[in-house]
């Protein structure tokens, strides 16, 4: 094991010792997966992080309150766009921050370390 991978494997299990109740989210990145094929993929231990997500119909969201430009994806998205166009942006904002956010540790599966 790279001395990398196990740095990435201690973060991982110290998130998850300080943090029990929380799930673990994987998040494979895309190039990974990238065949229509009926195969088994390989990856490699990314980063590890704790972080708030939220699913829309068409894809996940992570929290980014500071990036207006998220919280208008995000609503648009879960509402319509036409809604929030009527929103002001403190409406908006806090509209955005009240959504049923899942905290988690979001682990990274990155593309295999060759």
């Amino acid at each position: 094991m790279s001395e990398k991978q196990k740095e990435r494997l201690e973060e991982l299990f110290r998130l998850i010792k300080e943090n029990p109740d929380l799930p673990i989210l994987p998040m494979v990145d895309s190039e990974i997966v990238a065949d229509d094929g009926y195969a088994q993929w390989t990856g490699s231990w990314g980063r590890a992080h704790i972080e708030e997500y939220y699913i829309t119909e068409e894809r996940i969201h992570f929290k980014e309150s500071d990036d207006f430009g998220e919280v208008e994806d995000v609503l648009s998205s879960e509402y319509g766009y036409t809604v929030f166009e009527t929103m002001s942006d403190e409406v908006a904002l806090s509209t955005y921050n009240n959504l049923p956010w899942i905290k988690a540790i979001i682990v990274d599966i990155d593309l295999p370390e060759v």
